[in-house]
């Protein structure tokens, strides 16, 4: 009998489990990496979903903006973040994307998008005591571009050759916290970081200290509009120099206003995902998005009423259900 009464409750507790896991549902977010915005928001929505008890769970990885749609596309996770224009480079087989084969290319055409949002921009940074006071400043030194293969050393280096600097510039592919290690040592010159204002690596490298910004010239815009693929989703976002003083308590500034390179970035889903689990998430994420202004100033700028401009996708139809019930769409 004991036997028997054992039996029964190891098959209750598998039984249990079993349910538990049906129960369940987990997606995958994959961000840029874990200084980026668009990381911050995925745990900032994860935190949403499990206090209000969503029976869907977000786990967030990082994976880069290129490798993480590749990785969507081939469902190995679910949400992944990438610019509008680089989403048209994917399915144009143009720009970081050029040598993937079609098939894949055929799976980043059923990705559709949840929302974007107006945050990431291309800093790039120096000591404050450096002399390198305008961007052409950077040639013949060291510079950190970005992730081996990422879209953020691709553009540096258009943005070298529009300011005269082609070939002349020592661009770097490193990770944005090395990087900064290095620019603290003293052996990297420059480097870009990929966040929001302020940024959270920039921030705390700035307390051992002091850095500067060095911006690309406000009108070379055409020019690298014309020279980078989608270039028109491109823009220089001006920032005054007392709101970055601000942001980072004196700690960093700028030679006048700082432009850093951006454009929408949109937050993507596997076309498969189904309607109701989209709805759900997208629901959360916007009925909560006080909240998670309030935890992240990177994040204040997100706005519903904002959130579908410039898109270079489909919007998925679960998002779609919650925008035209909110008469946003």
């Amino acid at each position: 009998m004991r036997k028997l009464i054992k039996g029964v409750a190891v098959a209750a507790c598998v039984l249990a489990a079993g349910l538990s896991h049906a129960v369940a549902e987990e997606l995958v977010f994959s961000g840029v990496a874990t200084t980026s915005d668009d990381y911050q928001l995925g745990v900032l929505w994860s935190n949403v979903l499990t206090r209000t008890d969503s029976s869907i769970q977000l786990t967030v990885v990082e994976n880069g903006s290129v490798a993480g749609l590749r990785r969507a596309a081939r469902g190995q996770v679910d949400i992944v973040g990438i610019g509008a224009p680089h989403f048209l480079d994917a399915i144009g087989k143009t720009g970081s994307f050029k040598e993937d084969p079609d098939e894949l290319v055929e799976l980043y055409k059923g990705m559709r998008v949840l929302f974007a949002i107006p945050t990431g921009m291309a800093q790039y940074v120096v000591p404050a005591d450096s002399p390198i006071d305008a961007f052409t400043d950077l040639a013949g030194r060291a510079v950190g571009i970005g992730r081996p293969g990422g879209n953020a050393g691709r553009v540096s280096q258009v943005l070298f050759e529009i300011h005269g600097m082609k070939d002349q510039v020592h661009g770097e592919h490193i990770e944005y916290g090395p990087a900064l290690d290095q620019l603290a040592s003293g052996t990297m010159d420059a480097t870009l970081v990929w966040g929001g204002l302020p940024d959270p690596a920039i921030d705390n490298a700035s307390r051992n200290g002091p850095l500067r910004f060095v911006s690309p010239d406000p009108a070379s815009l055409d020019a690298f509009r014309e020279k980078i693929t989608n270039g028109k989703y491109y823009i220089y976002q001006q920032v005054p120099a007392a709101t970055i003083e601000q942001a980072y308590e004196g700690r960093v500034t700028s030679n006048g206003p700082a432009y850093f390179w951006t454009f929408p970035f949109q937050i993507m889903v596997r076309g498969e995902v189904p309607d109701d689990q989209v709805y759900a998430i997208v629901k959360e994420f916007w009925e909560n998005i006080d909240r998670i202004r309030e935890q992240s100033a990177a994040l204040s700028l997100i706005s519903l009423d904002t959130a579908l401009e410039s898109l270079s996708a489909e919007i998925h139809p679960g998002a779609l259900r919650y925008y035209r019930e909110k008469g946003v769409y």
